[in-house]
């Protein structure tokens, strides 16, 4: 029973809330808004998920200040928000009450246009799927899909395309670039990742055959946005937020598949000439589960054959830019070979401690990706998927890097000396920050995809 007559999705909506209530600053909302033609002649407008009413009230008081004189009628359907959470909810409409009454409404006019303006409903479930606003605005919320409460994530399951299931922002963005007038302007806050990660390529290209990226713009997240009093304080999200701009203008960046990546050289088109993936192979290491499975301890590798083992590496054995000696081993296993009874003897023993996204259920005795067809015969550079600095490693032959870092070998173009070489080169640490995603403490994250692309002087 439950005391306080709270529902199942009334909790689900309070745990959505608490994971992504993080409003934006006013300056950030005023940026956004002097980047879209907003409130010229009859446009309309609407917040999808306006938390507290930052962006409505202060689209409200523009259109105010500068078309005074507007009917109640026209007021409503020229603005508009939808607000999930009932107590945000109340917070927009009380911000947009006191923006009236600024403006000279009486009390009881002010309430009325208020609670009208804002709708406490989910906008993915409730909202139009058809229509077309002039400006989309606002700061949707960012949270993985498998982290959404279940009972609205089986909800959203059943009317979202599969491209805009992977995070609640893709959803948000889907929808809006759908509802959006062919002369509209989408102004939002948005974390970075869907410009470049490859679980938003498709994201990326069915918004881009509607609209073109007029503008992006990296914010900092300690001043851009602020939290609600459910919300700790005084913490920052983990979140890398971009200023977005979507749109049909003239100079508008096309959108595809391809990833952006906000930085300095955002629509400057990459350079001509030689990339480092044309003259080396660039590959990413595999990734072998949970420790103490197939990737195991020196004292764990004395009791199997050493015909099934490899030393390994990855980013922890790097110690002021040098290669620690290897104190792990991966376990070679290969496709239609059983292996050495000592190894199935200690895969048996402990595959049940591998993680489920490590699991193989049809090929048991292999790891989570393949071991076997990487060929350390040669040596080769390590460069960790996360990191401050392009500056390499070298790894000798027979040893394999792991667990998704990056793994350059030679083809023949180039010596690993001079791929080094012109990985330290300050061309190279420039190019780094301007195409590799910021993380926490100086940190950027690193694609295969993206290192190939790194130009190569001469």
């Amino acid at each position: 029973m439950d005391l306080f007559g709270q529902t199942e999705r009334g909790a689900a909506i309070d745990a959505l809330h608490e994971a992504t209530a993080i409003y934006t600053s006013e300056a950030i909302v005023e940026q956004l808004l002097d980047r879209i033609r907003w409130p010229l002649g009859a446009r309309t407008l609407v917040d999808t998920s306006c938390g507290d009413g930052a962006f409505l009230g202060r689209a409200l008081d523009r259109l105010l200040s500068q078309q005074a004189g507007i009917t109640d009628t026209e007021l409503l359907a020229r603005v508009s928000g939808w607000e999930i959470h009932f107590f945000a909810a109340d917070q927009a409409r009380a911000r947009l009450r006191q923006v009236l009454l600024e403006h000279g409404y009486p009390g009881d006019r002010a309430e009325s246009i208020s609670m009208a303006m804002i709708r406490c409903a989910d906008f993915l479930t409730e909202g139009p799927t058809s229509g077309a606003f002039h400006a989309i605005v606002g700061n949707p919320p960012y949270l993985r899909f498998s982290h959404v409460p279940e009972l609205l994530r089986m909800e959203y399951a059943g009317i979202l395309p599969e491209h805009a299931r992977a995070d609640l922002l893709h959803s948000f963005l889907d929808r809006c670039a759908a509802l959006l007038h062919p002369d509209g302007e989408l102004a939002m806050v948005t974390a970075d990742r869907w410009l470049f990660n490859d679980g938003a390529a498709r994201l990326r290209e069915v918004v881009g055959q509607r609209f073109g990226l007029a503008h992006v713009s990296r914010l900092d997240a300690a001043s851009a946005f602020y939290r609600p009093k459910l919300r700790r304080a005084n913490t920052p999200p983990r979140v890398h937020p971009v200023a977005v701009v979507l749109s049909r203008a003239q100079g508008a960046l096309p959108i595809g598949r391809e990833p952006i990546y906000p930085g300095e050289n955002i629509g400057v088109p990459a350079p001509a000439g030689v990339t480092l993936g044309q003259v080396a192979a660039i590959q990413l290491a595999p990734w072998l589960g949970t420790p103490g499975v197939f990737l195991v301890n020196a004292n764990t590798a004395a009791r199997l054959p050493v015909a099934h083992l490899v030393p390994a590496v990855d980013s922890a054995d790097i110690r002021d830019g040098l290669l620690m000696q290897p104190t792990r081993f991966a376990i070679v296993t290969r496709p239609g070979e059983e292996p050495h009874p000592e190894v199935i003897a200690h895969l048996k023993r402990e595959r049940q401690s591998m993680c489920a996204r490590g699991q193989r259920r049809v090929a048991q005795w292999l790891p989570p990706e393949n071991v076997h067809d990487v060929d350390v015969s040669c040596p080769s550079l390590l460069v960790p998927r996360i990191t401050r600095t392009l500056r390499p490693v070298l790894v000798p032959p027979g040893v394999l890097p792991i667990n998704h870092n990056l793994r350059i070998v030679c083809t023949g173009a180039m010596s690993l000396t001079e791929i080094e070489a012109h990985l330290c080169s300050p061309e190279s640490e420039a190019w780094l920050r301007q195409n590799a995603a910021p993380l926490e403490s100086g940190f950027r994250a690193l694609t295969a995809r993206s290192l190939r692309s790194l130009p190569i002087k001469g």
